[in-house]
């Protein structure tokens, strides 16, 4: 008995300390658990703080870009706009070429006393064939100064300085050239004032062929119908005009002008506008 109560408390103080151990280790794992865990919520606090202003940042800078995107128009649009926005030099070349245009209308009309009546005797309808000579400045207006417009201002400027001069038309001039140059405009506006051929330069005066066709029909020449035979000779002799004159005359003419390097400060000046600019 005495060595088994010996024996005990030999082991006690070895086991009682270690339980000890355990017990004050017990509180210093929890601190460590408690610790990581507001470690990871701060970090998770940090990291949805910045997300969150990041993502602030991102939509901020795209809501910029788009709001500047809607502000400032392309460079595309700002260039198609400034090259069909008039000039001072514009309007200058378009006068001089109406000017020109307008005494050659008035030595033309007085040819055309003598001229077109004969032209009738030998075939009746057949003075169309020099009808265009009176309209062809709205197709080389048009090429040369490429602006909304031209066509009509140029044709204006012409039927004015006709009249000056003297002529016996006088406010149906006016009629007549906004007619023309309408039909021109259409044609160019069509292909959005970009494209610059022979090919559209023909098909703008057919249409005012056309159009001035119809128009003395109706108004000059009520005695004929349109399918009468006065009415279809004049008819082919009007397009026709329409063509050699105010499609390939002024397509010469123009080009005469280009190479000459009068056409030095337009864009019609440089051969790749003549096609379409995108």
């Amino acid at each position: 008995m005495m060595r088994v109560r010996q024996t005990t408390r030999r082991i006690i103080p070895f086991v009682v300390p270690a339980r000890a151990a355990q017990v004050e280790e017990r509180p210093t794992a929890t601190a460590a658990i408690s610790d990581s865990r507001c470690a990871a919520s701060t970090n998770a606090r940090i990291h949805y703080h910045y997300g969150e202003a990041f993502s602030k940042t991102v939509i901020h800078n795209t809501d910029a870009k788009l709001s500047k995107q809607v502000r400032q128009p392309s460079k595309t649009t700002q260039g198609t706009r400034k090259a069909l926005t008039w000039r001072v030099v514009d309007i200058a070349v378009g006068a001089a070429v109406g000017v020109m245009s307008g005494v050659m209308f008035w030595v033309f009309d007085g040819l055309s006393y003598g001229l077109f009546p004969l032209m009738t005797l030998i075939l009746p309808g057949s003075a169309a064939l020099l009808h265009a000579l009176f309209y062809f400045p709205a197709t080389l207006g048009s090429l040369i100064v490429r602006k909304p417009g031209a066509s009509a201002y140029v044709l204006l400027v012409a039927s004015f300085v006709e009249v000056v001069l003297g002529t016996k038309y006088s406010v149906s001039l006016v009629v007549i050239a906004l007619l023309q140059a309408a039909a021109a405009e259409a044609v160019f506006a069509l292909f959005r004032y970009r494209r610059w051929t022979l090919g559209v330069t023909i098909l703008s005066a057919l249409a005012i062929g056309i159009v001035y066709n119809f128009y003395l029909l109706f108004f000059y020449y009520q005695a004929f119908t349109f399918f009468s035979p006065r009415g279809i000779i004049g008819t082919i002799c009007e397009l026709l005009s329409a063509v050699a004159f105010a499609g390939f005359g002024s397509w010469g003419l123009y080009c005469a002008l280009r190479k000459s390097g009068v056409l030095s400060r337009f864009a019609s000046s440089h051969k790749e506008h003549n096609e379409e600019n995108a």
